[in-house]
């Protein structure tokens, strides 16, 4: 019997906006999301691993911030 196990990152939106992206300097979508580690069997999620963290997420360059880039730069 084949048996299919790991790990994988899941992302899950928890909020989107408008924001000043440091990467492209200029005014742009951005993406808040959780993002947690789960070890999987047959490619469902079965038991997460520590604790969930957040990372914020330009929508057009896709680079990856703390959630702190948002102070200052948010334009809503």
């Amino acid at each position: 019997m084949i048996f299919f196990f790991g790990t994988r990152v899941r992302r899950k939106l928890l909020e989107s906006g408008s924001f000043r992206c440091p990467y492209c300097l200029e005014p742009r979508g951005y993406e808040r999301l959780g993002v947690r580690t789960w070890i999987h069997v047959f490619w469902i999620p079965v038991i997460p691993l520590g604790s969930g963290q957040e990372e914020v997420r330009c929508r057009f360059c896709q680079n990856g911030w703390a959630t702190k880039v948002l102070e200052g730069t948010r334009l809503d």
